[in-house]
């Protein structure tokens, strides 16, 4: 073992008496941004130490790296030499320094390699590049909050291996927000005498505030065909990777204009307002919900930027919303905003209302003008119901002179003067006033102590009777009531119906107190329009016949909603919030 270790330390004595020497060369040298050059270190000799390569981090990425050795002896002299190659990508242009390297105690020379911004033309092309990535814009100024059209076109003429990639644009400076409008699209385009392929990528970008706002280059990283090999690559992995990168693109934007005197700023190629009712507007039925669908259709405006339609419902008629939808879809000049409210509308009573038109102020970015988008008024006819009750046009507080005229007078009798005036004499409000006060003192106390009284005698009552009652009788369970209710919907029994409800509301639902006022306010706008449809026959303000197959399919609907048949009051609120 001695001997062995002894013949390597002399075998190995002549390399170590040499002094490494460490030289540096590129491949080539200017080169293109976005083009590899390859970085050789050489060294005769054996190096001190393993090279440090991270200084070169700074102004390349390192995307190759190898190391190879080789061994000669010549006329009895041996030499060893290492030869590490590097794959670089320069970061930026001008000219970029190579620092020298550290191979532990022995260092290579320092180099300066030119990076050109594009490569150079070639003659016989008439100075267009093979590889073209340009960025556009349409508007060039625009306004705030005004939708910008974005095309990122790739041209080439050399073929393109699979393996490419090409980065999508980004906000560099300013405050924005830019998506995809469909898909790659590939096509052919003549330019400078020469038929390039094109692929091209269209963008919506809505910029946040006015000022500048600038996009970043974009980068092509791909691999193209090496004319100069001849070796069968079945993979596509022997060419020559190449990069190449777009211009910034900078746009001006500008603010709401100081003559804009809309509520919110909505700047659009177009605006429209639409609406359909389910069931004609002069045919309504009194006490029948009918569906409203209103829409904003935008043309350059996104829906999350659309307002809300608020609509003002005319005296005697009740509107319910739930949550709108919001869609965009991809138009020719960008995304068309689409925001959908629909409205139940009830109208309890018989009569003839006008339902309120809207209007929506926009600015108009082809003439850069104010614009307003208006739905006329609609005029609502009810049939089929009750008149409006007299009470609901009772004269108010500030009426009190009509009638006064209906209350009974005195009559005089002219036989008993003196009787007359003494009563008169007597007679004053303040006692009135007074009387009225005790009577109705006396009769609240009275009937409350009768309230008591029956109070007990019922509980009484109740615990004797349930206490007589088979086990399984004693209380109503939640599948028995729910059937009853069924029942009651299908046989077209109101009054049935709303007991066998409230019974429902109770031991399937736990509600407490057991209130159709509690269970409205956890009810979807359908169902809602129901309640009231029932409340109407109940108590008179509907006289035509009641149908309960409209409450039936409500709560059915309600019931699947909540994904079971008990649900506690605080999970019911939260699937319909305001």
């Amino acid at each position: 073992m001695v001997r062995l270790l002894l013949i390597a330390w002399l075998w190995l004595l002549p390399f170590g008496a040499q002094a490494a020497a460490i030289m540096a060369q590129l491949d080539r040298n200017p080169v293109a941004l976005g083009d590899p050059v390859v970085l050789t270190f050489t060294a005769d000799g054996i190096v001190s130490g393993e090279p440090d390569f991270s200084p070169l981090e700074q102004d390349f990425d390192i995307r190759g790296r190898s190391q190879s050795n080789s061994f000669s002896m010549v006329n009895g002299v041996s030499s060893i030499t290492t030869t590490w190659e590097l794959r670089l990508y320069p970061r930026r242009t001008g000219t970029v320094p190579i620092p020298p390297i550290a191979f532990g105690a022995d260092q290579s020379q320092a180099l300066d390699l030119q990076v050109m911004d594009q490569p150079p033309p070639q003659v016989s092309t008439g100075g267009a590049p093979d590889i073209l990535i340009e960025l556009t814009a349409e508007p060039q100024q625009p306004y705030v909050q005004q939708q910008i059209v974005i095309t990122q076109r790739m041209l080439h003429i050399t073929p393109l291996q699979p393996q490419a990639s090409l980065s999508h644009p980004e906000v560099e400076a300013g405050k924005g927000n830019i998506q995809q409008l469909g898909k790659t699209r590939n096509t052919t385009l003549m330019r400078n005498g020469r038929n390039y392929q094109v692929i091209e990528r269209r963008y919506a970008l809505t910029p946040q505030q006015s000022g500048t706002l600038t996009l970043g280059r974009t980068t092509f990283d791909g691999i193209v065909a090496d004319k100069n090999s001849n070796e069968f690559d079945p993979f596509g992995l022997n060419g020559k990777r190449i990069r190449r990168f777009s211009e910034p693109l900078t746009l001006q934007v500008q603010g709401q204009p100081a003559s804009y005197t809309g509520k919110q700023w909505l700047p659009a190629n177009s605006i429209t307002l639409n609406a359909h009712w389910q069931t004609p507007a002069d045919k309504l039925k009194a006490g029948e919900p009918v569906t409203l669908t209103l829409a904003i259709v935008a043309d350059g405006l996104a829906a999350e930027q659309l307002p809300k339609l608020d609509i003002q419902a005319p005296a005697g008629i009740k509107a319910y919303t739930d949550q709108p939808e919001l869609r965009n879809d991809p138009g020719s000049n960008g995304i068309v905003g689409v925001r959908q409210e629909k409205w139940v509308v009830v109208a309890p009573y018989n009569g003839e209302y006008e339902f309120p038109g809207l209007s929506i102020d926009w600015w108009n970015t082809a003439t850069g003008k104010q614009e307003t988008t208006t739905l006329d008024p609609v005029k609502l006819v009810v049939t089929g119901g009750q008149a409006t009750p007299a009470a609901a046009n009772a004269p108010t507080a500030a009426e009190p002179a009509q009638a006064a005229p209906q209350t009974p007078q005195p009559v005089k009798n002219p036989d008993t003067p003196a009787a007359s005036a003494g009563w008169f004499a007597w007679f004053s409000w303040d006692w009135y006033a007074t009387a009225l006060l005790i009577i109705w003192g006396v009769l609240s106390v009275g009937w409350l102590l009768w309230y008591f009284w029956k109070k007990s005698q019922t509980t009484l009552n109740k615990s004797a009777k349930t206490a007589s009652m088979p086990p399984k009788v004693r209380k109503l369970d939640a599948k028995t009531a729910w059937q009853r209710l069924e029942q009651a919907c299908q046989q077209n029994q109101p009054q049935a119906a709303h007991d066998a409800l409230l019974q429902w509301l109770e031991v399937g639902l736990h509600l407490r107190p057991a209130l159709l006022a509690n269970f409205r306010e956890q009810a979807p706008p359908v169902l809602l329009a129901e309640i009231d449809a029932l409340n109407a026959v109940l108590y008179g303000r509907s006289s035509g016949g009641w149908r309960g197959a409209g409450l039936w399919q409500a709560l059915q609907g309600f019931k699947l909603s909540t994904g079971q048949a008990t649900v506690k009051t605080s999970e019911l609120a939260s699937l319909y919030p305001d």
